[in-house]
């Protein structure tokens, strides 16, 4: 089990009308721990995540506050609360976009369950972000390639050869099929899959929001961090 530094742990929901009706779950690499998702959407953001180098460590579902709405007491759980490398903590609420407008007849209770999270975040001095599908399904193959990444990484190892493809990779863009022609030792899928690795590690940046992943998608090294 890695070792944590979020002092949370996820609220298990039961699998009620209200929370079962798109249930998720999935092994997180980065948490090493089963993680288990309530809707397509949030699952989606879990995805977006997961394949962000920059988030170190997550929690879904990690802490419930209570607030007042038409002189009642109600309870909200925060969608997630992610690490990044500089330390920052994001607390995020997940919804979609038609919630948010005032034709839902879920919108006064949305916009007040999104102002005492403001407000909890507000004075425990961290961040609070609302996502819709707008920030998460950035682009026809936003979700679809990621998954592809998430799974490979998943289901197979560090490769050996993971360095000897890196090195192969420049600033400059390269096409798979020719990343391919210049490692003729490995196999497509060995190249693939170091490929997959590096960018989840985040030392290889592609256009993987507007372009399905296959031999035309093109490949950069990412360039160091000036403020690092």
């Amino acid at each position: 089990m890695k070792h944590r530094q979020l002092p949370y742990s996820p609220i298990v929901m039961p699998r009620s009308k209200k929370y079962g009706n798109n249930y998720w779950n999935s092994i997180g690499p980065k948490v090493d721990r089963d993680v288990i998702l309530y809707s397509d959407l949030e699952y989606d953001h879990w995805v977006r995540i997961e394949t962000t180098p920059d988030v170190i460590e997550y929690c879904e579902q990690p802490l419930e506050i209570t607030y007042v709405l038409n002189d009642k007491r109600h309870k909200t759980i925060f969608d997630m609360c992610e690490l990044h490398k500089n330390g920052n903590r994001i607390f995020v609420e997940v919804k979609y976009e038609k919630d948010l407008k005032p034709t839902s007849r879920k919108y006064d209770v949305t916009m007040r369950q999104i102002e005492a999270q403001k407000e909890w975040c507000r004075l425990n001095n961290v961040q609070h972000e609302v996502r819709t599908e707008k920030n998460i399904r950035t682009g026809p193959f936003a979700i679809e390639n990621r998954i592809k990444i998430l799974k490979s990484i998943t289901n197979q190892k560090t490769p050996c050869f993971l360095q000897d493809v890196a090195e192969c990779i420049a600033y400059e863009k390269i096409s798979l099929k020719h990343l391919c022609n210049k490692l003729m030792k490995l196999r497509v899928y060995d190249v693939f899959l170091a490929c997959y690795w590096l960018y989840y590690q985040g030392r290889l940046k592609a256009d993987i929001d507007s372009a399905i992943l296959n031999l035309d998608m093109e490949v950069s090294k990412v360039e160091p961090d000036k403020d690092s």
